[in-house]
């Protein structure tokens, strides 16, 4: 029975092979797109997983009590010693440091600028995978001045030679000693690193510091213990040795570190609307199968009529198209392999990943896919199957119309829904687009295009930063330079203040920052209240700047002249207007503003600003002053984007792109689906056509006999759009989002009619300059 309905399967293939291919392509394009969705999701999904202890391996964070407005995963050293000493329940615990970037050099001729750094102790590679291929992973990183490098960055500073034993230099012209070569971290690690540098002097120096919030603490907990039992033990140890910071400490799992590493993180957003996605353009390949098969099903009708004549079932009918259903799904399904390893690359591209979709490798995937594919056949084939097994005998066989005049029949419906999910799909992928340029080209408060950026490590020059600053400004193109502890969206540092009025329990959580008289004018920041810091003026050590946030935050409606605490009284002398201190994702927060002493020793920031038309040699000027000036000293002067800190921003644009690749898929099975369908309604009004040329119709009143349904479709389907995007605006994370304008909805509108008409136009043209003689005789 079954090789009887394959069989039946197979010649329908054959003798309708327009449809047929059309119907496979839908199809297939559908699978391709859910596959790569599915193997994305389950690449970012197994972040971290590598890790043979990834279970019981844990982060310790912590949020200011009563207010989560900053969650850090920066906490101070002695809080791992405490854990491992107070908690039976944790084995044990490191001390890990970033290192933002710093210079390396094999010798005195090459230097490198590495961003992919840490401080980490030698237990760093017993508890995650980061297996030596050479060195001892216990004692590697116990010297003061050793240092494991990865594969890559071995050969890349020794190429062609052993690199175990070798001498690195970093910017301080300190040597450090090659004590281990690692295996290239996985790109499934939400660490990113090249090298481990030894932290056994910072531990040394921070053993007792609970004070200083630059630190990262990983803990491995006892199996099958659960960490929300442990956070509740530890929640009050931060509270009891810093009582004015009052701070929760508590462990987050590595196995969300990836999408979610703090309760404003919301990358994870990304993965649900990809997934969303996929399953959009697989169910709208599945309508438009649908739509396809069961407007061709009349054509079977008398097939059907005379099955059930001589005795078929309904049972059997519908067992009989749910396996013509099914197995053009497995034919769809191998075309859809080879669609998604052709598209794998710039798929790959636009999500800056680099996903393996190798069906063989993991057998649970394959065997997903193969049940998606059948369940794919089996909803494709429902509603046709039981629209045709409903047929009559009599009605089919004497060829009577049953269907009424502008009555909404079933496969309408389906049609209405198919246009419905395509508009839906061009909506998202606009917002997108919107949104990302949206961010990019928002106003930050400050002119960052016209400025140039260093971050100057310690170092003991003997130039006054007002020298300094007088011979880089004597190049004419050079407008002005500051310096500063942080710069915006680079870096930036936080603090809890008390304003004038509050209790010590009450305190405020703030980003600071400190910097020269000058800092407002080079960065092209507005003071709308108050005056600016001044360097002529003593008192000025105890003043400070503060943004608008900060002054609503504290409820001040006249800031001037209020103080503020942080490690002693500061009084407010100006309001600076508000301005991204972090990427435009976030909300802007409290801000406040000190005067910093222009000691060029100490670890900080240059800003220059410089005239647009005169880059090249503000820059070639400045290079020449600093090297003079600093010539044991590496140091990078670049453009103000150079390595902004925008990671959200980084993955909405990557979002855009393929988001935008999915709606292309959307709109190719869309716009097939639709060519089958008028296909199908030409070949149904052929003799009418006929009829109508020989009575004198013209080509432009036969066109619309035949696309007019499906452009007042198309046009009806985009009641969604404004709806769907006020949706996207409200519910998408981030504080600064697009709003759709009427210009939008008439974009939208215009583009699903454009590919209406250029879907069905041919096919309806076609049928319209038919020769009347030939469409009477049509059969």
């Amino acid at each position: 029975m079954f090789y009887h309905y394959l069989l039946i399967a197979w010649r329908n293939l054959k003798r309708k092979k327009t449809l047929s291919f059309i119907q496979v392509l839908c199809l297939a394009i559908g699978l391709a797109a859910f596959f790569l969705v599915a193997r994305y999701v389950q690449y970012e999904k197994n972040f971290d997983k590598f890790n043979t202890n990834y279970k019981t391996i844990y982060r310790a964070q912590a949020y200011k009590l009563n207010d989560r407005v900053d969650d850090w995963s920066q906490i101070p050293v002695p809080v791992a010693n405490y854990l491992e000493t107070n908690v039976p329940e944790v084995e044990k615990a490191l001390v890990y440091r970033e290192i933002w970037f710093e210079f390396l050099s094999p010798d005195n001729k090459l230097v490198f600028k590495e961003h992919n750094g840490c401080w980490a102790p030698s237990d760093i590679f017993d508890m995650f995978s980061f297996p030596l291929v050479q060195g001892d992973k216990k004692t590697s990183l116990d010297a003061p001045n050793s240092i494991v490098l990865s594969q890559s960055m071995a050969e890349r500073y020794f190429p062609g030679e052993n690199a175990m034993g070798k001498t690195i230099y970093d910017g301080q012209k300190n040597e450090l000693l090659v004590t281990g070569i690692m295996q290239d971290i996985p790109e499934q690690s939400h660490m990113q690193l090249d090298y481990f540098r030894s932290n056994a002097t910072i531990l040394k120096n921070y053993d007792d510091n609970w004070y200083n919030y630059s630190f990262k603490v990983y803990v491995q907990v006892k199996p099958n213990v659960d960490n929300s039992y442990i956070s509740q033990k530890i929640k009050d140890v931060l509270i009891k040795h810093d009582p004015n910071e009052g701070r929760v400490l508590y462990l987050n799992p590595l196995s969300t570190l990836h999408l979610k590493e703090n309760p404003r993180d919301d990358r994870g957003v990304v993965i649900y609307l990809f997934s969303v996605m996929g399953l959009m353009i697989l169910l709208l390949a599945c309508v438009s199968f649908m739509n396809l098969t069961t407007a061709f099903s009349s054509l079977r009708q008398v097939e059907i009529g005379v099955r059930k004549s001589i005795g078929s079932s309904k049972r059997n009918i519908v067992i009989q198209f749910l396996s013509e259903s099914v197995a053009i799904s497995l034919v769809a399904f191998v075309l859809a392999v080879f669609i998604a390893y052709l598209l794998s690359p710039v798929f790959n591209s636009m999500v800056e990943r680099h996903i393996d979709l190798n069906l063989f490798a993991d057998y649970r995937f394959t065997l997903f896919l193969l049940g998606v594919v059948l369940l794919t056949g089996l909803i494709s084939g429902a509603y046709p199957a039981f629209v045709v097994s409903n047929f009559r005998p009599v009605v089919v066989l004497k060829r009577i119309n049953v269907v009424k005049k502008n009555k909404i029949n079933g496969l309408q419906a389906m049609v209405y829904f198919q246009f419905l999910l395509s508009v839906i799909l061009i909506t998202v992928s606009l917002w997108g687009y919107r949104q990302v340029r949206f961010l990019t080209n928002k106003d930050l408060g400050f002119e960052k295009q016209h400025l140039l950026h260093c971050s100057m490590p310690q170092q003991n020059s003997s130039v006054s930063y007002l020298a300094l600053r007088d011979e880089i400004l004597s190049y004419p193109g050079i407008m002005n330079m500051t310096t500063s502890i942080n710069s915006p969206l680079h870096s930036n540092w936080g603090t809890q203040v008390i304003p004038q009025g509050w209790s010590n329990e009450n305190s405020v959580f703030a980003r600071w920052n400190a910097a020269c008289s000058n800092y407002l004018n080079t960065m092209g920041m507005t003071l709308v209240e108050g005056r600016n810091l001044s360097d002529e003026l003593t008192n000025d050590k105890q003043a400070c700047l503060i943004n608008e946030t900060a002054a609503r935050a504290f409820g001040w409606d006249d800031p001037i002249g209020k103080k503020l605490e942080r490690e002693g009284d500061y009084t407010v002398v100006g309001v600076i207007k508000d301005f991204n201190i972090e990427d435009v994702h976030n909300p802007i927060i409290p801000y406040l503003l000190f005067l910093k002493d222009p000691d060029l020793s100490q670890a900080g920031d240059l800003t220059f600003k410089v005239h647009p038309e005169s880059m090249a040699g503000s820059l070639a000027h400045i290079n020449k002053v600093m090297n003079k000036h600093f010539k044991d000293v590496l140091f990078e002067v670049s453009p103000y984007d150079t390595n902004l800190k925008r990671l959200e921003l980084k993955i909405w644009n990557s979002a855009k792109k393929t988001i935008l690749f999915f709606t292309v898929m959307a709109v190719v099975i869309a716009a097939m689906g639709l060519f089958g369908l008028i296909y199908y309604a030409a070949q149904r009004r052929i003799k009418e056509i006929g009829v109508r040329k020989v009575q004198g119709a013209k080509v432009w009143q036969i066109l619309p006999l035949i696309t007019k349904r499906y452009l007042v479709m198309a046009v009806l389907a985009n009641i969604i759009v404004y709806p769907l995007a006020d949706f996207l605006q409200r519910s998408m994370p981030g504080q600064y989002k697009y709003a759709f304008t009427i210009a939008d909805v008439a974009l939208i509108l215009l583009m699903s009619v454009f590919i209406t008409l250029i879907s069905s136009g041919y096919q309806a043209y076609k049928a319209s300059v038919l020769n009347p003689v030939d469409a009477l005789r049509y059969e």
